[in-house]
């Protein structure tokens, strides 16, 4: 891997915080008149809704269909921040008075976004107004083909449109115009914004809407964006109230997962509430997971909690069969040829093939494109590595593809079985044509180097890391390097685990990975000096704990280079 160590962006000394708070702040551009909301999120800091564009459309259409009791249908995704967003949206229209039906596509025979066949289905039920949440603004010919049918469309969400917009009564989007404040909204924090944009226009108090941030921290965690800005304020609350939330389907998803106590953290989200939402759309349908989080009555939402519990485990299952049979295929080739891994192979189940194809990723170090094949015809997902564009590689083989899409970090296929080794080769060919081979390992960002054994023992740290939370994407937990550590004890406490107790200028220092089978673990010993990147998981020291991300010898800094 490839250290990068973050610069910093003015001097620490403009802050009246501890040092490694004070630098870590500065490392990731928070202005020093920024720190102070920064650190005290509040609600007032979130934008008016009305600066989205086409809100104002928007607004006044649904209001319209509401006051004359038109019959509204909420396309949305197969995702946690689809069908977060649908359920955040069905249940605020009914609130408001709305006669509101869901959609959700099917991922296996639809596929992602609006659907012919969700727009006849909103035609044979009589609604006469589409609302799509997540998905919609590439959907020129669904929403030609709406209008046709005598169907209005508001689009709302949050991923990138081409260059025309689809002809809709509105598209409301944060990446439309380049006009609003904060474009790195998720799906289910435009849907929240219209519900505030429904309620500022109708009078209503907008405080009715804060029950439903437990949502919106789901979808917003769980669709991975960056925790800063406006997601960070609605994460922030989002945590508290999924906490106490008082919706029959969480209450019921926190005690089947067994999630429990009054401080949640965006790792509950990520790790083990979404992965059971998700398992639903992966390898049956996501309406279980929309009923979930919709349904008042407590006995039916535990016995759906058990079943997105029981299908997630068959999630796991298949993950790792496909996982180990990827493995074994990729250690019988030439790996040192395969600067991009393709695999493929009939009978692998398409819904989990972007999870392995992630965990690939992380074996291997280098792009993975995994392909479940049937009938002649494989779908896969690819993910990549920061200094891969996967979706320009891509477009290198475009005639080799069935269909294809996504961006730099991760895209989806279709493709024929027999076009599958000249895919290997064009993807491999481009990758040599672009790049070294140590142009391709994963970089492992870090915020600073701990200069200084002092700036652990500082006392107002611990209360400054709290403020600093909730930690996630675009904000995750700080990772240093701590240079010149003696290593005292090496040992495997579990088989996918090891820790290590070193010294550091006084300091005893407690390392542990959870992902074994790194290359450098087979050559530790007591007794070594090395450098050690870690995250910070806590500030209640001593003893002083981190998690190991990476090592090597001490060398100089070889391979770090600056952000």
């Amino acid at each position: 891997m490839n250290w990068v160590v973050k610069g910093l962006n003015w001097p620490p000394e403009r802050v009246s915080l501890s040092p490694l708070t004070a630098r870590l702040l500065s490392a990731r551009g928070i202005a020093p008149e920024e720190v102070e909301a920064f650190l005290h999120p509040t609600l007032e800091q979130l934008h008016s809704p009305f600066l989205l564009p086409q809100m104002e459309q928007a607004v006044e259409r649904i209001l319209h269909a509401i006051q004359r009791k038109e019959h509204i249908l909420v396309y949305g995704d197969y995702d946690v921040d689809g069908v977060s967003s649908t359920a955040l949206l069905v249940r605020g229209l009914e609130r408001l008075g709305g006669q509101v039906t869901a959609y959700i596509p099917d991922r296996f025979e639809e596929g992602y976004g609006l659907h012919r066949s969700g727009v006849d289905f909103a035609k044979e039920i009589g609604a006469t107004l589409i609302v799509t949440v997540d998905c919609g603004v590439t959907a020129h010919e669904e929403v030609a083909y709406a209008r046709t049918l005598g169907l209005d469309v508001v689009i709302t969400d949050h991923h990138l449109p081409k260059n025309v917009l689809p002809e809709a009564i509105a598209v409301v989007n944060p990446r439309v115009n380049g006009t609003y404040p904060f474009p790195e909204l998720a799906g289910v924090g435009v849907t929240y914004k219209l519900l505030e944009a429904l309620h500022e226009r109708t009078g209503i108090s907008r405080k009715r809407l804060l029950w439903d941030l437990d949502l919106v921290a789901l979808g917003t965690i769980g669709d991975v964006v960056p925790l800063m800005g406006e997601n960070r304020v609605l994460v922030h609350y989002g945590l508290k109230v999924l906490a106490h939330t008082r919706k029959a389907g969480l209450k019921a998803l926190k005690e089947v997962a067994k999630v429990r106590g009054s401080r949640l953290h965006p790792w509950h989200v990520s790790f083990i509430l979404a992965p059971r939402l998700n398992a639903a759309g992966r390898l049956t349908h996501a309406r279980h997971a929309l009923e979930l989080l919709t349904t008042r009555n407590g006995k039916r939402a535990l016995q759906i909690a058990e079943q997105l519990h029981a299908e997630n485990q068959r999630r796991q299952q298949l993950e790792r069969r496909i996982l180990e049979e990827a493995v074994q295929m990729i250690e019988a080739g030439d790996l040192e040829k395969s600067w991009v891994l393709v695999v493929a192979r009939e009978g692998w189940h398409e819904g989990v093939v972007g999870i392995v194809a992630s965990r690939l990723v992380e074996r291997y170090e280098r792009p993975a494109l995994v392909i479940a094949l049937q009938n002649g015809e494989g779908k896969g997902s690819g993910r990549s590595v920061e200094s891969f564009h996967l979706f320009k590689a891509l477009l290198e083989a475009e005639e080799l593809l069935e269909s294809f899409g996504g961006h730099r970090m991760a895209a989806g296929v279709r493709i024929r079985s027999d076009r599958l080794e000249a895919l290997r080769e064009r993807l491999n060919t481009y990758a040599r044509e672009h790049h070294e081979l140590e142009d391709l390992l994963p970089e492992v960002h870090l915020d600073l180097v701990l200069e200084d054994p002092s700036w652990l023992n500082d006392p107002r740290l611990p209360e400054e890391m709290a403020k600093l939370e909730p930690f996630g994407s675009g904000h995750p937990h700080p990772a240093l390097l701590i240079p010149d550590v003696r290593i005292l004890q090496v040992s495997h406490p579990s088989r996918r685990r090891i820790t290590l107790i070193g010294s550091w200028r006084g300091l005893q220092l407690v390392l542990e990975s959870r992902a074994r089978g790194r290359r450098w673990e087979r050559e530790l010993q007591a007794g070594q000096r090395v450098d050690v990147a870690v995250k910070m998981k806590t500030a209640q020291f001593p003893p002083y704990r981190f998690d190991l991300l990476d090592i090597r010898p001490r060398s100089g800094f070889q391979g770090l280079s600056p952000g």
